[in-house]
């Protein structure tokens, strides 16, 4: 049975009564869930917020005005191909094979692309700041660590179920203890569960005289307080025999990641050790940020702030090209987003004071009262695509589709837009 254009999110799910699903609100990838969950609510926000939106609006429009699919596409391409430069960005609520079309795009239109990931915000971007990493997947953290530390994050926040999924399970070894170094607790503080209290501009500081501990080298600037806690984290570290650093990607210097980067490097010599770090599923809109960074670094060399694509080979330009940047200084006059809007470029987009084109290619409604735009319609990213998206731990995760749909994947719209901006392409060279 089809679902018609104004079938409703609980009639889908009848559809796929009882079959297991993945969510993909965020980077968890969370493969548990079903149908009935989803019915009565799941418990999540993110996934709650992932399978509201399923085909809310799937009309195709130019202008505000509805159009034939085939009609926006068309309009679509011209758009395309007569900015002055374009940004392809959103990316990380569709699949790998969808991102790959993405790029193939942005090649053909002389695009900047960018996914809107935290880490091409910032200048030491996950290049420098993840060299000789030591890392794990969620997995042997959830199997292996009697010793979780959540550096500077709040995974609550972050990835809401990862606790449930991935630190309340008991380890093969019995016992798990956690540590909370930062302002918020991960967990309610316990014998078992330790809160310290340390100040976002401490986090480097605490990082080097740990380090310092593990190598038996002398600090140059001892500071009291974060001694005493560093002292106590060289203790629960000593009786641990294998340890997970749980941080996340927002802050802005990269100077927290590279310093706890070296402390895992220093400690996994000694006994196993390793980080993983946590996106913020809430702003990008999607979970497969791990996706669109790997298909554009295998693509163009880089995993995003790319601001020509060339499969030749293109720049990288972390918080300089990246789409946040790119459309507040109004250096592009045409935007491609793909699948589901990132808040933050939705907030960027409604202060602009400058008019772009805005392409938006999704199963959502497309942005309030924004004029000169195009949406094309497409099945519900949710409910009715098939595909794999990559999670942040490099394990590849495939969407389940339950529920079937009038209209066409998010693929086949995107490769007829490229269809049609090959032909247009041809056109335009020809004498």
């Amino acid at each position: 049975m089809k679902s018609s254009n104004n079938t409703t999110p609980d009639a889908l799910l009848d559809e796929g009564h009882g079959k297991p699903i993945v969510c993909g609100g965020c980077e968890l990838l969370c493969e548990d869930l079903t149908t009935q969950s989803i019915q009565s609510g799941t418990g999540c926000v993110l996934a709650d917020n992932w399978f509201a939106h399923g085909e809310l609006q799937p009309e195709s429009m130019i202008d505000e005005k509805n159009t034939p699919l085939t009609e926006a596409i068309g309009m679509a391409a011209e758009r395309l191909l007569s900015a002055k430069r374009p940004l392809i960005t959103g990316l990380v609520s569709t699949t790998i094979d969808t991102i790959q079309i993405a790029c193939a795009l942005a090649e053909r239109t002389h695009a900047a692309i960018d996914a809107n990931a935290s880490e091409t915000s910032i200048l030491t971007a996950p290049t420098a700041v993840r060299v000789g990493d030591v890392t794990a997947d969620f997995e042997e953290l959830r199997d292996r660590a009697d010793l979780a530390i959540f550096w500077g994050c709040d995974p609550i926040a972050d990835s809401p179920r990862f606790i449930e999924r991935f630190i309340q399970p008991v380890p093969h070894n019995g016992v798990r203890r956690t540590i909370s170094i930062g302002p918020t607790p991960a967990l309610p503080p316990s014998s078992h569960d330790l809160h310290f209290p340390v100040a976002e501009n401490q986090l480097v500081s605490l990082a080097r005289i740990v380090q310092a501990q593990v190598e038996q080298k002398a600090t140059n600037r001892p500071s009291g307080a974060l001694e005493s806690i560093a002292d106590q984290l060289k203790k629960s570290i000593d009786t641990a025999h294998c340890i997970g650093f749980i941080s996340t990607t927002t802050e802005q210097t990269g100077l927290v990641s590279w310093s706890l980067s070296h402390l895992i490097r220093s400690l996994a010599h000694q006994k196993p050790s390793f980080g993983i770090r946590l996106n913020a599923g809430t702003a990008t809109g999607g979970g497969n940020c791990a996706g669109a960074s790997t298909v554009c670094t295998w693509r163009f060399g880089s995993p995003g702030a790319i601001p020509y694509a060339s499969i030749a080979g293109s720049e990288f330009l972390p918080a300089e090209a990246d789409a946040q940047r790119l459309i507040e200084r109004n250096e592009v006059d045409c935007m491609l987003i793909i699948g589901r809007i990132p808040s933050r470029i939705e907030d960027l987009l409604t202060r602009s004071p400058q008019p772009k084109t805005v392409i938006h290619v999704s199963d959502t409604f497309p942005l309030s009262q924004h004029k000169n735009s195009i949406r094309l319609g497409c099945a519900s990213l949710s409910h009715s695509t098939e595909g794999g998206m990559l999670r942040s731990d490099g394990r590849l995760i495939s969407l389940q589709p339950f529920a079937t749909s009038q209209q066409p994947s998010i693929q086949k719209v995107l490769n007829d837009l490229l269809d049609q901006v090959a032909v247009k392409t041809r056109r335009r060279s020809t004498p």
